[in-house]
């Protein structure tokens, strides 16, 4: 067994599972909770009579729900993935390389599926 593999114990594994569920039922309510809203705001629109001002308002609230919930969206999609390397037996290795996860950094972000390095290159090619 590698030295990886040794710092990330049964315990710590299962600690770590049970932090990625909260964070899924957290992450899956609040999309939940931005989608009713942003209903009930399309619902109230075509009821009331408009005026530019409340309309740009309710616009730019409609933007930031819909960032919000795209970026809460990849975040649970990362839960999932860390879910099921769980399940895999692969928790903790690099979705990209297989190079170990520091524990260090599995404990910051449990949804971690990349390094550091691997996360940094891909932050910056999605800014391209």
């Amino acid at each position: 067994m590698s030295q990886h593999n040794d710092a990330l114990d049964p315990d710590f594994i299962q600690k770590q599972k049970q932090r990625l569920e909260e964070l899924q039922a957290e992450l899956q309510s609040s999309l939940d909770f931005r989608l009713e809203d942003e209903l009930q705001m399309q619902e109230t629109r075509t009821n009331q009579a408009r005026t530019s001002g409340s309309d740009a308002q309710k616009s730019a609230q409609q933007d930031n729900n819909r960032a919000v919930r795209a970026h809460d969206r990849m975040r649970l999609e990362a839960v999932r993935r860390a879910l099921e390397k769980i399940e895999e037996g692969t928790y903790g290795q690099s979705e990209q390389s297989g190079n170990p996860i520091p524990r260090a950094r599995l404990e910051a972000a449990p949804s971690a599926l990349y390094t550091v390095a691997e996360e940094e290159v891909r932050e910056r090619e999605q800014d391209v």
